[in-house]
């Protein structure tokens, strides 16, 4: 089985794929605060990437991201283990939460924990494992 390429829906994802992308960042940065965080902005982050599977196959999965999807995952991991050490180093319990705020110019008070940190390394596991999927599994489809 072999995806035919259609201009529509790859004249339409050039709007959906950014709009998909910044609210997948907006739901990461906010959850830590409110319900969401890493896993539903990662999940809204692999929808972009499932359009441009649709749109471009998996070659088109493959030139939109920045890494290979295994490397995501790895560093995604990384990423919350060492949110996790941070914790542990600086207050002695493993996933301890630490936080410190700074007045931006523009933005005002901004606050940065560790829950953040946390939240980003499973956004990227999230959208790593989804984008191996696409690939491996996509791939097999077009051969």
């Amino acid at each position: 089985m072999h995806i035919r390429f259609s201009p529509l829906l790859a004249t339409g994802i050039r709007t959906m794929i950014p709009t998909l992308v910044v609210f997948s960042l907006y739901v990461l940065v906010v959850g830590h605060d409110v319900p969401g965080g890493g896993f539903a902005g990662g999940l809204l982050g692999s929808a972009a990437l499932l359009l441009v599977y649709l749109a471009f196959g998996d070659r088109g999965v493959r030139r939109a991201l920045p890494a290979e999807p295994e490397v995501i995952v790895g560093a995604g991991l990384s990423v919350a283990f060492a949110a996790g050490a941070l914790g542990l180093l600086v207050d002695g319990a493993f996933l301890s939460s630490l936080s410190a705020s700074t007045d931006i110019p523009v933005l005002g008070k901004v606050k940065i924990s560790s829950v953040l940190l946390f939240d980003a390394g499973v956004y990227l596991v999230v959208v790593g494992l989804i984008a191996t999927a696409i690939v491996r599994l996509g791939g097999a489809v077009n051969r």
